[in-house]
């Protein structure tokens, strides 16, 4: 099997709301894995092809897969001798984050468990002159790794598939600094709303100060949240939100992510819940 350097966003670091005095936390992902081959670019998977995580192996997406190719494109800004683990993720992460929203059709990607599989040259390969860099999306699961599944997901969220990859968590977003995610079918503690993510800025730019991310994610999370569950007056669901660390947003990570988090655990739905009871 043909393994290749991976890195995969994001990595969050723990940062206190002072807007809600709640406590956000981080969340845990996988990290890159050694390289040992290397691809030529003519041989690489083109955008729309399908493959699995760690092999650069087309699959009809029609079967089973756990990778989708977005696009295909190149490293720039790299000296000639091959980068750190950190200088290959700012360079590869950042745009395969932006396109994974322009994949999937709308701007809710980051409250999905649809996430950024990113792909580079091994040590060989950037010796022999290539700078390809390949962004996939990958479903994941609890443990954080690629889920298998079949059929596309170009476009998904322009298709009402929000529900389908909604992100829900075990823990408490708000106070937990890693989170495990699950699907929402199963017993939750906080589901990721829809028109629930707050740009804060690009990465290019110098990362605003807690204070100043929270200001702008506080609005716009406390209405998405009353949006989503058709009420603001429950006091056992509240408005939450988890923030990008510093090297989270050096990578592309320059998203608030809004959260409908209950003070107990509960299976089912907030959507429309209205001033009904939690589901049990």
């Amino acid at each position: 099997m043909t393994r290749v350097r991976l890195a995969v966003a994001i990595v969050l670091s723990a940062l206190t709301l002072s807007a809600c005095a709640i406590q956000v936390g981080g969340q845990a992902v996988p990290g890159p894995l050694p390289s040992t081959a290397s691809a030529s670019a003519p041989t690489l998977p083109k955008a729309g092809q399908c493959m699995n995580a760690y092999e650069l192996k087309v699959l009809q997406c029609t079967d089973s897969h756990e990778a989708e190719v977005m696009s295909v494109g190149e490293l720039t800004g790299l000296p000639s001798t091959y980068p750190d683990t950190q200088a290959l993720r700012k360079a590869a992460l950042p745009p395969c984050r932006q396109t994974l929203s322009e994949y999937l059709g709308g701007g809710d990607s980051d409250s999905t468990r649809l996430r950024v599989w990113a792909f580079w040259p091994n040590e060989q390969g950037w010796k022999d002159g290539q700078r390809w860099r390949l962004c996939t999306v990958v479903e994941i699961s609890p443990d954080e790794k690629p889920l298998a599944r079949k059929g596309s997901v170009k476009d998904t969220l322009k298709s009402n598939g929000f529900s389908t990859f909604q992100t829900c968590t075990q823990g408490s977003p708000s106070k937990d600094q890693e989170v495990k995610v699950v699907a929402c079918n199963t017993a939750h503690l906080a589901e990721a709303v829809p028109a629930g993510v707050v740009s804060l800025g690009k990465s290019t730019d110098p990362a605003p100060s807690k204070e100043q991310m929270n200001t702008l994610a506080n609005d716009k999370c406390t209405k998405a949240v009353h949006d989503y569950l058709g009420s603001t007056k429950r006091t056992d669901v509240f408005p939450a939100w988890r923030n990008p660390g510093s090297q989270a947003w050096s990578e592309g990570w320059t998203n608030a992510v809004c959260y409908a988090e209950a003070t107990k655990v509960f299976s089912g739905t907030l959507l429309g819940i209205r001033d009904n009871p939690l589901p049990s």
